[in-house]
């Protein structure tokens, strides 16, 4: 699938968003999911697991108001609490 982002945590959100609510897949992912994620043009793969995701939507000190929205929007597309992150 093919998706449009600001970061990596924010593609990965995205396409568990899609999964979570259309039938691309069999099998909905879980927290030790890993997801592939290729950046284009140049392709570079990265591999997360969603609780990796999760994780960094969820804890940590944003250093910057872009990272803050950042981690909110992450937040938003999973469908978690969203918490001040500090």
């Amino acid at each position: 699938m093919d998706v449009t982002a600001d970061s990596l945590f924010e593609a990965a959100a995205v396409a568990v968003r899609a999964f979570r609510e259309g039938a691309l897949v069999e099998e909905l992912p879980v927290p030790g999911t890993e997801l592939r994620i290729t950046v284009s043009p140049v392709p570079v793969e990265h591999r997360v697991r969603l609780q990796r995701v999760e994780q960094w939507a969820q804890t940590g000190t944003a250093k910057s108001p872009v990272e803050m929205l950042r981690r909110e929007r992450v937040r938003e597309l999973l469908g978690l609490k969203t918490e001040a992150v500090r």
